[in-house]
């Protein structure tokens, strides 16, 4: 019996640890600047060294993507909220699939959806694999000094992104 409670307690706490790994396994890191010659949308290139001092959400993102979709109105929602408190959301479009690649496409998606944020076009998965991202959509949240305070995978975790978000911008004016 002793055996099998310490067995319990061992793959609780594992497994604890592993969907926390999952989640935030980038927090307190540097978040890798963007490099590489990309095509931009709704911007000029942008480095994440110019935006010091700002909070930056990066949405890996696909036209096409369901998973994306779902997630889309949640970081839209970001930007109509806290834009104008000086958070920068930056898309980033991995493609999925050939068709994905197509920048016209992309034009088009962005136009599309309505997206007024910057959005990077990582057709060669550059940004990608500097992010170690693995599926769609992936989510990094970006402090002031450039360390990534939230990764998140997939769907959901919108209201732990938005009081990340939030906290960050209150130290703005510390």
């Amino acid at each position: 019996m002793r055996i099998a409670k310490l067995a319990f307690v061992f793959l609780f706490l594992t497994s604890a640890a592993w969907a926390q790994r999952e989640d935030d396994a980038f927090v307190g890191q540097k978040a890798p600047e963007f490099k590489g010659d990309h095509i931009w949308i709704n911007s000029a290139p942008l480095k994440l060294d110019s935006l010091r001092g700002k909070v930056v959400v990066i949405d890996f993102w696909a036209f096409d993507c369901p998973n994306c979709a779902e997630a889309m109105p949640h970081v839209m929602d970001l930007q109509r909220k806290y834009a104008k408190d000086g958070l920068v959301i930056i898309g980033v479009h991995t493609p999925r699939i050939d068709y994905e690649k197509d920048v016209t496409k992309i034009r088009q998606a962005v136009k599309t959806k309505e997206i007024p944020y910057p959005v990077v076009v990582d057709s060669k998965y550059e940004i990608w694999q500097d992010y170690l991202c693995d599926a769609w959509p992936n989510v990094f949240v970006v402090d002031q000094q450039g360390t990534i305070q939230l990764s998140h995978t997939g769907v959901g975790r919108y209201d732990d992104i938005e009081k990340v978000v939030q906290k960050l911008l209150a130290k703005k004016g510390k």
